[in-house]
């Protein structure tokens, strides 16, 4: 009798052990997957199917047509916008000659990578136009730059390439980690030259 009862209790202890390590297994897979996810994006950047995405929403106060009149007058002051097509959610077009003002967030020359410094970049862009606000997606940035015939640059070599290549390596559940003070520039940047407040407060 008492074999009987340890072999019953031997039997539910290993079904309950058995349950608590594949309830810990569905909680470790679901951790590890909102790690990745999360490490894919930071700041406004974020990994979509191997590319490079940079997402920003910007709130508006007033009416959808009011907006949709600021956006444009944004686009057509920006030297960078271009082939810009009116769709049913806003507007998209291409990104060319594309520069970071690193001076104007206090980086630089010798802690500045050239591509920021003085490279050009280009791309595409989505904006979508909402009722309080819009959402301005970039992707494909690809930057180039041409080394100055100064001394100051004899000490950097001419780059170019696609923006993903430089802060990702494929298959990573991360971004470089030597990289992210530079991508935090590169979103400011951007993040500046399509607001639509910044852009009045200049014409102003």
């Amino acid at each position: 009798m008492q074999l009987l009862l340890r072999k019953i209790a031997f039997s539910t202890i290993c079904t309950l052990v058995a349950g608590v390590m594949q309830r810990l297994l569905i909680y470790l897979f679901m951790f590890i997957l909102v790690a990745e996810a999360r490490a894919q994006k930071f700041d406004a950047f974020e990994i979509e199917n191997d590319q490079l995405v940079w997402r920003y929403n910007y709130t508006y106060e007033g009416e959808q047509d009011s907006l949709r009149r600021e956006v444009v007058s944004m686009l057509k002051s920006k030297i960078f916008t271009l082939q810009v097509v009116r769709n049913e959610l806003g507007y998209n077009g291409e990104i060319r000659h594309y520069q970071v003002d690193c001076q104007r967030y206090g980086r630089k020359y010798g802690n500045t990578p050239l591509i920021y410094w003085s490279g050009e970049w280009s791309g595409k862009f989505i904006i979508e136009v909402f009722q309080n606000g819009y959402r301005v997606t970039i992707y494909g940035l690809y930057f180039e730059n041409e080394v100055q015939p100064t001394s100051r640059h004899q000490n950097k070599s001419p780059r170019k390439g696609f923006y993903v290549s430089e802060v990702w390596k494929k298959g990573s559940p991360v971004f470089r980690k030597n990289k992210l003070v530079d991508m935090s520039l590169m979103s400011q940047s951007l993040r500046d030259a399509f607001d639509i407040r910044q852009y009045t407060t200049l014409v102003n």
